[in-house]
């Protein structure tokens, strides 16, 4: 496995990306590439998802 910064850069750059589907096709070609990596991944984005300040609406 890579380095957990090197994975959560590469996910900063995908979720950056503003079309959807472009975002999706990047997502599933990432996870095909990198399928040892897709556990930690996903807890990474949990984390910093739960770090996210909550908007008032």
């Amino acid at each position: 496995m890579r380095d957990t910064e090197t994975i959560e850069t590469e996910l900063m750059e995908i979720s950056a990306i503003a079309d959807d589907s472009l975002k999706l096709e990047r997502i599933i070609e990432w996870c095909a590439t990198h399928p040892d990596e897709v556990p930690l991944a996903v807890h990474l984005l949990m984390g910093i998802k739960s770090k996210l300040p909550i908007e008032n609406a």
